[in-house]
């Protein structure tokens, strides 16, 4: 509507400085001046401040599961840092428990992938890069980072989204050609999962730790079996036997029984391997 009046008062103030004679012509075509420079303040001020506008910020809060799926017995969140020393990360998870898809913050899900494989690495990388040279100003506004919360049961994802809206009517009717309503000034996601059954790793980590894994267990499994064979007497291999069946039969039972626990422990041995400090 503001384009409207200043063409108004653009009209205005030419008839009345030029085709009405006389004091009434003049002041017409002032008033119509001092409107089309307030129209033009107004406009002015409204493009650089968002003058008639309100910040309004909506939180929403999703429970997320664990990008490698039902694979593992604990979560795993992938992060890729975005940006240096910004604390903006990309973030892989699954947005349901038997969700064929992976989604990655700000695209939504892609392709169903192995998400401990190289091309989740690729990809993620491929994005980073994509998007800080497509549109710098609107990467700028978006970020995510991760929480580890202690004794919490379930991953959530956080996001809190600013958006700008009209402050009243008038400024809509004023103003609302421009569709500004919903502009973004600010996107904060954060990934808050369980301190104690979820690791948090980057797409490399995710690759060693698929490498490592099976060869810590091939490494115990060898180890016993030498413990055996070094047993100087029958009664000896037995009782060694015996500890390792009781030692698989307990870590079977506490999987079943107590799932966290299990996790728990499970997460305590990756980060090991993996050289992660609390």
């Amino acid at each position: 509507m503001i384009l409207f009046i200043i063409i108004l008062v653009v009209i205005l103030m030419i008839v009345g400085f030029f085709y009405i004679k006389g004091s009434t012509g003049n002041i017409l075509g002032s008033i119509a001046t001092l409107l089309l420079l307030l129209s033009m303040f107004g406009l002015i001020y409204h493009d650089n401040n968002h003058w008639g506008m309100k910040e309004v910020t909506k939180t929403t809060q999703t429970t997320i599961y664990s990008a490698a799926g039902g694979t593992q017995p604990f979560g795993m969140l992938l992060t890729q840092a975005f940006g240096t020393n910004s604390g903006n990360y990309i973030l892989m998870y699954k947005a349901q428990a038997n969700d064929s898809k992976t989604t990655v913050n700000f695209i939504g899900n892609v392709k169903m992938m192995n998400t401990l494989d190289k091309a989740a690495t690729s990809m993620m990388k491929t994005w980073i890069s994509d998007e800080m040279s497509k549109n710098v100003v609107e990467s700028s506004k978006k970020k995510a980072n991760y929480q580890l919360v202690p004794n919490a049961k379930n991953a959530k994802l956080v996001t809190k989204t600013t958006t700008y809206q009209w402050d009243n009517n008038f400024s809509k009717f004023l103003f609302g050609i421009y569709g500004e309503s919903g502009e973004l000034i600010k996107k904060e996601i954060t990934a808050k999962v369980p301190k104690e059954t979820w690791l948090i790793l980057t797409p490399e980590q995710a690759q060693k730790l698929q490498k490592l894994a099976p060869e810590f267990e091939a490494k115990q499994k060898a180890q016993l079996e030498a413990e055996i064979a070094a047993a100087k007497t029958p009664r000896e291999k037995q009782a060694i036997e015996t500890v390792a069946e009781e030692k698989q039969a307990q870590m079977a039972a506490l999987k079943t029984s107590n799932p966290d626990a299990y996790a728990k422990l499970m997460v305590s041995q990756m980060k090991t391997l993996l050289g992660i400090k609390d």
